[in-house]
């Protein structure tokens, strides 16, 4: 009888042993995948499962450090603090840069070994290359959000270089020279003790190559209360006439105590009048290499009757490319303004639109702008006047401001930053950014107000600078309010109030509708 088991026959057993192989190896690509992912989450996690555990303990160990230290900084001093700390401190950045680069290789090396010490012996050519895959994916996904920290690191400091010069500089090009002066205290715990209100001056300024000079299109005096973050914006018309020019400023030698040639001599072409001075007279400006803005700045602080600490400088051309880095701005236009187009002025003196020109509407009502739009809508006065022009820039402003969000700042980033460091410049020395930063965020807070002085308060060709000067102290300093009279129940004294007390005089005819523009929230001129 013949055994018909075949128990002992090679033959029989070697399917039987192929597939116990290939399940082996399947277990063994599994595990090498898993320890592999595992070491992409954390860094040489996955090496612990392997013979090279200690080395694993060594990558993960600090990277375990690291990243409780990070959190535990961050919880304690606020994310949002921290965030603006770490912006405004570009050699801290630098070093996070280089760590983020030599930890990333770190990581990669770590992932790429997990997988081939934890890879079986003989996988099979599939197997092998399903590895491979995921190997490659897992460094993948760990080096592009590194690539992209780096990029956006790389981008803000590029920024913060050009915006915070170290040697000045202008607008579009070209290096002034000066030195910028901090006016932060030297206590850490309060660097602002010494100075409860802090100046800085904002300035649009419409410098192109078709035009001759810089005339300074926006004039923004920022007033901030250092402990309450409270800060007040005065606006200041381009068409202001007769200014007071300082007696230490050389313009003085030229025109004396007043700047005044008539509607040629406004306050817009300070700037320009101080450099085409300084190309006459050298010697006058010997020890100020930016005449233009010193003039402008001292010529405003003499007009509001406060020192002015800072100046910041934005290019209105390139505040275009800053809208289009946004993604537009939603703003409520109130009233129909031209984009494009060409002006001319009339035989009156009036700014006219071309109408053979090509231009297009901008229509009232809520809707998102482009760069050129928002440029448009901030700029134009062809068919309006400087105060809605003013009141416009605020809005503007203000809607610039609500709707930077940090989603679009995380996926426009590297545009944002980069228009801001083609378009802004300021004085502000960059080691003070940190105390800066926290004065920032004491602003956000804070409440803010806005005081411009257009035609409805003053007279900008005859302008009373003594009433402009004590309109701006009470915005910096208002009364404290006083406290609600008791109610009298005795009918004599009510009469004799009334009797003495003079009914309000009734407006003029028309004078209504015209704007007051007093101290209000910023906002209030978007409603």
């Amino acid at each position: 009888m013949t055994d018909s088991r075949g128990s002992s026959d090679p033959a029989s057993d070697a399917p039987v042993s192929r597939s116990s192989s290939e399940q082996e190896r399947g277990e063994g690509v599994g595990r090498a995948a898993g320890l592999t992912t595992l070491s992409a989450v954390l860094p040489g996690a996955g090496l612990l499962a392997t013979p090279r555990r200690r080395l694993g303990l060594v990558i993960l160990g600090p990277a375990v450090l690291a990243l409780v230290a990070v959190v535990a900084y961050a919880l304690t001093n606020g994310l949002t603090t921290t965030a603006l700390q770490t912006a405004a401190d570009t050699g801290r950045l630098r070093a996070i840069a280089v760590v983020l680069v030599l930890g990333t290789l770190v990581w990669v090396a770590a992932i790429a070994l997990t997988a081939l010490v934890a890879a079986p012996r003989h996988p099979s050519r599939g197997q092998r290359a399903a590895l491979i895959a995921v190997t490659g994916a897992l460094c993948l996904a760990v080096t592009a959000p590194a690539a992209l920290g780096v990029r956006y690191i790389s981008a803000h400091v590029d920024a913060v270089d050009k915006v915070f010069e170290a040697g000045g500089g202008t607008v579009g090009g070209g290096t002034s020279g000066a030195t910028p002066t901090s006016v932060v205290g030297s206590d850490p715990d309060d660097p602002w003790k010494d100075l409860p209100r802090v100046n800085v001056l904002l300035l649009g300024s419409d410098a192109a190559e078709a035009r001759e000079g810089t005339r300074t299109d926006t004039m923004i005096v920022a007033s901030i209360d250092t402990r309450t973050g409270d800060s007040v914006l005065f606006s200041i018309p381009r068409n202001l006439q007769n200014v007071p020019l300082p007696r230490d400023n050389p313009l003085h030698e030229v025109y004396g105590p007043v700047y005044d040639c008539g509607d040629q001599c406004l306050m817009n072409s300070i700037w320009t009048e101080a450099e085409l001075t300084a190309q006459e007279h050298p010697e006058w400006y010997a020890d100020d290499p930016t005449p233009g803005q010193t003039a402008t700045r001292e010529v405003l602080s003499g007009i509001l009757g406060i020192p002015i600490h800072h100046t910041v400088i934005v290019n209105m051309e390139g505040f275009a490319d800053l809208v289009d880095a946004m993604g537009g701005v939603l703003v409520n236009v109130q009233e129909r303004i031209p984009i494009g187009g060409y002006t001319y002025t009339d035989a009156n003196g009036t700014l006219q639109l071309d109408p053979t020109s090509d231009y297009e509407w901008l229509e009232p009502g809520p809707q998102r702008l482009d760069g050129p739009q928002a440029l448009a809508y901030s700029r134009s006065r062809v068919t309006t006047d400087d105060f809605s022009r003013m009141r416009r820039q605020r809005c503007m402003v203000a809607a610039v401001v609500d709707q930077v969000n940090p989603m679009t700042m995380l996926q426009r980033y590297p545009q944002i930053i980069g228009a801001v460091g083609d378009n802004v410049l300021t004085d502000l020395p960059q080691e003070d950014l940190d105390e800066w930063a926290a004065l920032v965020l004491q602003v956000q807070d804070g409440t803010m107000r806005s005081l411009p002085f257009t035609g409805a308060n003053i007279d900008t060709v005859d302008p009373n600078y003594s009433q402009i000067r004590a309109r701006v102290y009470e915005a910096l300093n208002p009364a404290p309010e006083l406290p609600a009279e008791e109610p009298t129940e005795d009918p004599a004294a009510t009469d004799d109030a009334a009797q003495t007390t003079a009914p309000p005089e009734p407006d003029p005819a028309g004078t209504t509708e015209e704007p007051t523009d007093d101290l209000e929230d910023v906002g209030a001129v978007c409603d």
